[in-house]
């Protein structure tokens, strides 16, 4: 299986990155031009299971959420959703930033999705409020 950025609870890398930008114990910004299409854990590894029991599924599997954002994107819905303030967050595009490598980096999903019975919430959904 491979997954895109997960989100959830409050306890994933992407998080916790979020909350040192905003204390300003972390270095760094949230990337504008960075697309990903996040996913919440649990509709994560619900798909990773479901998928994991499926006899039609092999090889290399891809699963995340159905919304392409940018990494700045969720990155401010996460202190809004926990009443902190996403004006602290540090952001801007990734260019020149190294390593470089490819700014758009969602994941070709379709293939699993037929093989899904619940497809993940998108990231503007499971950050709301």
């Amino acid at each position: 299986m491979r997954t895109s950025l997960i989100a959830g609870h409050g306890r994933s890398p992407h998080e916790h990155a979020v909350y040192g930008l905003i204390a300003r114990t972390r270095e760094g910004m949230l990337f504008t031009d960075n697309i990903r299409c996040p996913g919440h854990v649990s509709d994560l590894a619900a798909a990773v299971l479901q998928l994991a029991v499926n006899d039609e599924a092999t090889g290399l599997q891809y699963v995340a959420g159905p919304d392409t954002v940018s990494r700045h994107e969720p990155g401010c819905s996460i202190p809004v959703r926990d009443g902190l303030d996403a004006s602290r967050l540090p952001a801007g595009p990734r260019g020149g930033c190294v390593p470089e490598g490819a700014c758009d980096i969602c994941l070709d999903t379709h293939a699993t999705r037929n093989r899904r019975t619940r497809a993940p919430r998108g990231a503007r959904e499971f950050l709301r409020r």
